[in-house]
């Protein structure tokens, strides 16, 4: 399971670098934003669909079958290596020269390099070690304890639903509200909202009911964050560099935060409950607003050549 898990990761980073490198050289100016959120919205699209599998598929095929659904998207990958071209600036960008990765490193770039994986970290740490528990959240209910496993896929599916429907909006919000108000404001808000909805969600309910209503709220925040991404950090970089630099702040990001879930395991058994852990893990966006005093603001600016 590790190695499966490892393959889809690295799968993943490198599909993502390339998408929003691609996005942000293709579309307009004025529109990149706003295409790099619906870009970013296809996560909670599939994360929607696949608790949607889940309720409906999960007693007949079990979770072996729900793995060979899933691999189905990653087809798409092909189809894009044959019908997608180039854009016309990296073409242009890479027929001069080949840039080796320690360039994210020099002059400029490495402010931008350390700025965006570290609000990278920030944000996949309270991913992982906190909103990714919710099915966790769904089985420590009260009205769950004893409860068989067919109750409990059904109520965690509806769980991820409402959380990733909130997603949605917050994944297709976060490019409108960039380009009205700049990248750094929509990132400050989307870590205070995650500050403020994690120990709410996961100390103040009681019922089932009332995790399904804040459940999207949290997701508006925790996951909308993740759209700031495909818009923000193709822009710290030029053309020759902006999938390298993209892919490894968000990826570098990923692998700091692979410590956040056996944080979480041990704060769970020092505080008590899975509640006060998850409230301590959403600290980290203290962090993320710290990094953004730091963060260049790239509101109406053009892509670097």
């Amino acid at each position: 399971m590790a190695v499966y898990r490892f393959l889809t990761a690295l799968g993943i980073g490198g599909e993502w670098a390339a998408g929003a490198a691609l996005v942000a050289e293709t579309w307009p100016e004025e529109k990149r934003a706003k295409a790099a959120g619906i870009l970013q919205s296809a996560w909670a699209a599939g994360f929607f669909l696949a608790a949607g599998f889940n309720l409906a598929l999960k007693d007949v095929y079990g979770w072996r079958g729900l793995f060979v659904i899933g691999v189905a998207p990653a087809l798409v990958a092909i189809l894009v290596r044959w019908w997608v071209k180039e854009p016309e600036r990296w073409t242009h960008a890479h027929a001069q020269q080949v840039i080796p990765l320690a360039a994210i490193f020099e002059g400029d770039l490495k402010r931008a390099t350390w700025v965006g994986s570290s609000l990278a970290f920030v944000a996949v740490f309270g991913l992982w070690g906190s909103t990714n528990w919710a099915p966790t959240l769904v089985h420590e209910l009260p009205e769950f304890h004893g409860a068989d496993s067919a109750e409990l896929t059904r109520s965690v599916s509806y769980a991820i639903m409402a959380l990733n429907a909130g997603a949605i909006f917050g994944y297709l919000g976060f490019g409108p509200l960039a380009d009205r108000f700049g990248r750094r404001p929509v990132f400050a808000f989307m870590c205070i909202g995650s500050l403020i909805m994690l120990p709410i969600t996961y100390l103040l309910p009681s019922h089932y009911m009332g995790v399904l209503m804040l459940l999207p709220v949290l997701g508006f925040f925790n996951n909308g964050i993740f759209s700031g991404f495909p818009i923000y950090l193709p822009e710290l970089y030029p053309t020759r560099l902006r999938a390298t630099g993209a892919g490894f702040c968000f990826n570098a990001g990923r692998i700091l935060a692979s410590v956040a879930p056996f944080m979480t395991g041990w704060l769970v058994t020092a505080l008590g409950s899975f509640g006060r852990a998850a409230s301590t893990v959403s600290l980290i966006y203290l962090v993320g607003l710290v990094v953004l005093w730091f963060a260049p603001e790239t509101k109406g600016q053009a892509l670097k050549d």
